[in-house]
């Protein structure tokens, strides 16, 4: 996969990029949500969230994932309904595998 030192520093640093993306607390949540339903509005989102995310933070969030071309923010009559773009919705393979390694890890790590 890596011919030398510099080509694994690169590829490193590529994937540390995303993984910054995908790590603020509350992403995942968001683009699960959003895979789950292909369009939720402000309020859903926010209900939806397990723990509870607060407006002023739920906002931010999808300010940042919007700058990272993952979701996108859209008007349909007058109501604010965001959903995955194209970009977005092609990370449902990597997501669902760190789902599934992250259940994996846990089983290793303490049995459940």
């Amino acid at each position: 996969m890596f011919s030398s030192n510099k080509d694994c520093n690169q590829q490193l640093g590529v994937a540390h990029d995303i993984l910054d993306v995908l790590n603020g607390k509350w992403r995942m949540e968001v683009i699960l949500q959003l895979l789950q339903h292909e369009k939720r509005r402000f309020k859903d989102l926010q209900t939806a969230i397990p723990g509870g995310v607060s407006a002023k933070v739920l906002s931010t969030v999808l300010k940042d994932l919007e700058e990272h071309h993952i979701v996108k923010r859209g008007l349909d009559d007058v109501t604010v309904e965001y959903e995955l773009t194209e970009y977005g919705r092609s990370m449902k393979g990597v997501i669902t595998n760190l789902v599934e390694l992250g259940l994996a890890h846990r089983k290793e790590v303490i049995g459940k």
